[in-house]
């Protein structure tokens, strides 16, 4: 059946509609004519000239044509001179760069200065100088403590500057992520550290959102969820009356210090009390880089300051949890085998749901394995697995607990005064009340769940910014300077034979296992035996037997 021809589409129409279009553009071209007639444009006249009849034509035309030639030679020396004046300009230029470059060498030789035009801002020395800045604008101290090993987060230097300036600040210690240690280990802590100190127990939200953030709502006349509001924190309102009490004491407006190690949640305490998402936070290592304020209330500022920096002849398992900067591709596998040496092999193999291992690497190849964590060839990437582990530890993923000492030894770097003064400025009793009934609301994890972990004790940390170097603390400076050494020949050998050498080493339990395999099949009956060699696996089969 063929298909029926489509007509086109007729181009008439009736009288009616073409004698209105035709009006429509009538008017249209009138209404612009009049606009024409007010802007005032018109065409210009062409020139007529000078008339044959007008007597001197000629003297006329001669005076016209020198000075069209005087115009031409004005022109042209205001040329010369513009040209001039721009090649002076360069020259000046060139000189003035050359003579910065004679003083950046000469800076390069000589020792730079420590001014703070001339600090990095991700650099160590500027970390200190910005945390200096918060201890002594701040009236009240609150050192911020992963719960899960308290004694690895208290630096004995920083405690130690806070009861000595000003002739002494109130020390406060905030035990946050409560929720990731058992309830009788936190009982525990706080009954230790409150023999010292008075602690707060905390547990900061980790949902604050802007509060630029649109309003959603679910239906028509339902009611909205607001995104920028706290939930789920406990010890706030706590934290908040011991300040209160304590501004109103002193009649003024108080200035509270946030200060702490890497990742132990110091913007997410001030985020928490404020109840909006006033400091970034992230698992980043020094994500805070300079002296944050935020207003709580009338009476209450927090002071959000970076983080303590470690001091380098601290343990190898204090730089490689408190570290300020990432640990580095050469002391990965050193740093997750001194967290494998605190803690019990049962409950990591539990934790991570792997078998029995050896060492380090082979767990973290059975990690990466088990993850899809694999390079090109089904090679494990055990570099990435060793991140993820130091990024369990470090974040709020793990579930790990450390146990008080036996016995309460007071600490040497605190004076009798000084901790006599801070308990009287506070009202302890209504404190432990107040952590009794945080601890009965939060939620905790079993015993059984949590892994048990042996704390090195106190981490010594840097105040002093004159004994530090100035290396960057954060992300690498794009600029590289142009008298940057460059590695020689020998050097780019003994890195690429490091490379190699790890690679072997994560590949050495896959020739175990073809080892093993090989090994078996050595133990067939005679005549059904194979030649199969360890190196070789390609000529198997041997076709010069006869196996009928």
């Amino acid at each position: 059946m063929k298909r029926p021809k489509l007509k086109k589409a007729s181009k008439r129409m009736t009288c009616h509609k073409r004698y209105k279009i035709q009006k429509k553009v009538r008017e249209h071209n009138r209404k612009l004519r009049k606009e024409a007639k007010k802007r005032g444009h018109k065409k210009r006249k062409k020139d007529i000239g000078i008339p044959n009849a007008a007597p001197f034509k000629e003297e006329i035309l001669r005076e016209a044509e020198q000075r069209k030639q005087r115009r031409e030679e004005l022109k042209k020396q205001q040329k010369l001179e513009r040209q001039k004046t721009l090649e002076k300009k360069r020259k000046q230029e060139a000189d003035d760069d050359s003579k910065e470059k004679l003083c950046e060498k000469e800076s390069t030789s000589e020792p730079k200065a420590t001014s703070e035009q001339q600090i990095d801002k991700n650099s160590k020395k500027f970390f200190c100088k910005e945390f200096k800045r918060v201890i002594e604008a701040s009236d009240v101290v609150l050192e911020i403590l992963d719960a899960r090993d308290p004694l690895g987060c208290r630096c004995p230097q920083v405690e130690q500057l806070v009861c000595q300036s000003d002739g002494g600040k109130p020390l406060l210690l905030v035990l946050n992520k409560i929720d990731l240690i058992p309830k009788e280990n936190l009982e525990k802590w706080l009954h230790y550290l409150n023999k010292e100190l008075p602690t707060i127990a905390f547990k900061s939200s980790m949902q604050i959102k802007d509060r630029t953030m649109a309003r959603r709502v679910t239906k028509k006349g339902a009611a909205y969820i607001d995104l920028s509001r706290a939930s789920l924190c406990f010890g706030g309102d706590c934290l908040l009356k011991l300040l209160q009490e304590y501004s109103v004491m002193k009649d003024k407006v108080i200035q509270v210090g946030v200060v702490g190690f890497p990742n132990v949640g110091k913007s997410s305490v001030v985020n928490s009390m404020k109840g909006a998402r006033a400091c970034g936070v992230g698992p980043v290592r020094g994500l805070t880089k300079c002296m944050q304020i935020v207003h709580i209330d009338k009476q209450i500022r927090m002071l959000d300051s970076p983080s303590i920096i470690v001091a380098p002849s601290s343990s190898p398992l204090a730089l490689a949890l408190r570290s300020t900067r990432d640990v580095d591709s050469r002391n990965l596998f050193d740093s997750v085998d001194e967290i494998l040496k605190h803690c019990s092999k049962q409950q990591i193999m539990m934790h991570y749901n792997i078998p029995d291992y050896r060492n380090p690497l082979e767990l973290l190849t059975l990690l990466a394995q088990k993850r899809g964590m694999l390079k090109k060839g089904g090679v494990p990437n055990t570099e990435g697995a060793a991140k993820l582990v130091l990024c369990d530890w470090t974040g709020a993923k793990m579930n790990y607990n450390s146990r008080p000492p036996a016995s309460w030894i007071p600490s040497a770097h605190l004076s009798s005064e000084a901790l006599a003064a801070v308990k009287q400025a506070f009202n302890l009793d209504e404190l432990e009340e107040d952590n009794k009934s945080t601890s009965k609301a939060s939620k905790h994890p079993n015993q059984a769940s949590s892994i048990v972990f042996q704390s090195p004790g106190f981490t010594d940390g840097i105040v002093d910014d004159t004994e530090l170097p100035e290396d960057v603390v954060g992300e690498k400076s794009m600029e590289v300077s142009g008298n940057a050494e460059e590695l020689s020949e020998d050097e780019e050998d003994e890195v690429e034979n490091e490379e190699e050498n790890n690679r072997m080493a994560s590949s050495t339990i896959l020739f175990e296992e073809l080892e093993a395999k090989n090994a078996q099949w050595e133990k067939l009956p005679t005549g059904k035996q194979l030649n199969v060699e360890a190196g070789g696996l390609d000529d198997a089969y041997d076709f010069n037997t006869d196996y009928i």
